[in-house]
């Protein structure tokens, strides 16, 4: 009969304990977006790929991302977020963040000029190289294979 009463007495109190640290763990907002590029007609046009942080007073954010939406769910604070793409310009913004706040920032960015590099000048020259040279050494081995079989 004991354990009857205690059981839902340290349940309450879980539940008590567990609602303190849910709302010290989530005191904050959310900043939420999307990233847009333009494409070869001039138009704006959802991006993924960008790779955007928040960078408060102690500590640097990621953010969940789905294609070209992202969310941050960060503590109370200033922040400067950033969104850096190959081939476009950085694009840097201040935020506010304060308890239950949610706020829309999209990042619209503008081609730099600079070209995306792909392969080193050298590196090009030395991967048809080898692809060459595993082409003689399949070659060679497929053709001692036909002349003496097992």
């Amino acid at each position: 009969m004991r354990t009857s009463i205690w059981l839902p007495i340290l349940f309450l109190l879980s539940c008590t304990v567990l609602a303190v640290n849910f709302e010290q763990a989530f005191a904050g907002g959310s900043i939420q977006g999307v990233v847009y590029t333009r494409n070869y007609m001039g138009d704006y046009r959802e991006t993924s790929w960008a790779n955007i942080t928040a960078v408060g007073a102690s500590s640097v954010y990621r953010p969940r991302t789905s294609g070209s939406y992202y969310t941050f769910f960060l503590p109370t604070g200033d922040y400067v977020l950033t969104c850096r793409l190959d081939g476009y310009d950085v694009v840097t913004r201040q935020v506010s963040v304060s308890d239950g706040s949610g706020k829309t920032l999209n990042f619209y960015l503008e081609q730099s000029g600079v070209p995306i590099p792909e392969f080193h000048e050298y590196l090009t020259p030395i991967v048809t190289s080898m692809a060459l040279l595993m082409v003689l050494i399949l070659q060679r081995k497929r053709a001692s294979s036909i002349r003496f079989p097992n």
